[in-house]
């Protein structure tokens, strides 16, 4: 994707402000597993998805046997924004990670060039709020969706918010990690799944209004 199609959601940009992120805008790339934003980064940069996919995680505290544990948050794609709101808003360390899953791509503008845009520009800002607030509007839906139930509930919930394409893309650990399940029990319901006839009714009309649904796309 074109920086300019990525930025065109939630709505386009005024020429002018595309204009300076483009000038701005420096490629990067991400192997498999590479880390792109660290915890207790700050400084942040704003890294705009071109390909692949990457995942936002919180990286539990050591065990005693040194092991952390990671617990996945959220999956972006091309065409999604990835930054810390943390170092952002409130001027703290980031306080999640994100990691490219498979190999992924961005254009990286540098935090200076958005705080400039964000503080003289209306429309950049409406343009951030809006595309915030979309997020939040999502979150509270797939809190709905996948929270109260439980693990087979909330895997069927799952796969109606993925494409096939990325259910066949991203590791079943890191779809378990999202799901707050072990990869065996995720194994245990895929299982039970290929051989439930009866599926679970869900508001497919809603959630393809909203835009969140995906099970039937590759």
């Amino acid at each position: 994707m074109t920086l300019k199609e990525i930025t065109d959601t939630p709505f386009a940009l005024p020429p002018e402000i595309l204009h300076i992120l483009e000038r701005n805008a420096k490629p990067a790339s991400f192997k498999r597993n590479e880390p792109i934003i660290r915890s207790g980064d700050t400084d942040v940069a704003f890294y705009f998805i071109k390909s692949g996919i990457a995942r936002i995680f919180y990286r539990h505290p050591a065990s005693p046997s040194g092991r952390h544990m990671e617990q996945n948050i959220l999956f972006g794609k091309a065409g999604d924004l990835a930054t810390s709101l943390t170092d952002f808003i409130l001027g703290k360390p980031t306080v999640l990670d994100v990691a490219a899953v498979t190999g992924t791509s961005a254009y990286v503008v540098d935090a200076p060039v958005i705080r400039r845009l964000y503080e003289e520009s209306h429309q950049f800002c409406r343009w951030l709020m809006e595309l915030s607030l979309i997020q939040l509007a999502y979150l509270e839906i797939r809190h709905t969706y996948l929270a109260p139930r439980d693990a087979y509930q909330r895997f069927l919930s799952f796969i109606r918010f993925k494409p096939k394409s990325f259910m066949r893309r991203v590791p079943a650990y890191h779809i378990a990690s999202y799901l707050n399940i072990t990869p065996t029990a995720l194994s245990l319901i895929r299982a039970r799944y290929a051989k439930d006839v009866i599926k679970m009714e869900y508001d497919k009309d809603f959630l393809d209004e909203v835009g969140i649904t995906g099970n039937t796309a590759e």
